[in-house]
């Protein structure tokens, strides 16, 4: 039986970078890429700075007096 080293390595080699490249593909679709982990803590800090810099109409909020007859239940 006569064998190829060279077809057989090619083939080897090309298996590899498959496998490799389909184990990239695993992780991208398992845990995302770089930039969406980026995104999430954009977010986060856009959620602070409209908290920070709207804090006092947030606070105005709190010491608005509320209707009350809008939670106040009949007892059944």
């Amino acid at each position: 039986m006569d064998f190829d080293i060279d077809a057989l390595t090619q083939k080897i080699n090309r298996i590899k970078t498959t496998s490799h490249e389909l184990d990239v593909e695993d992780n991208i679709k398992k845990y995302g890429t770089f930039l969406d982990s980026k995104k999430d803590i954009v977010q986060l800090y856009v959620l602070f700075i409209f908290f920070g810099i709207n804090s006092d109409i947030i606070q105005m909020m709190n010491n608005y007096p509320h209707d009350t007859t809008l939670t106040d239940y009949d007892p059944d």
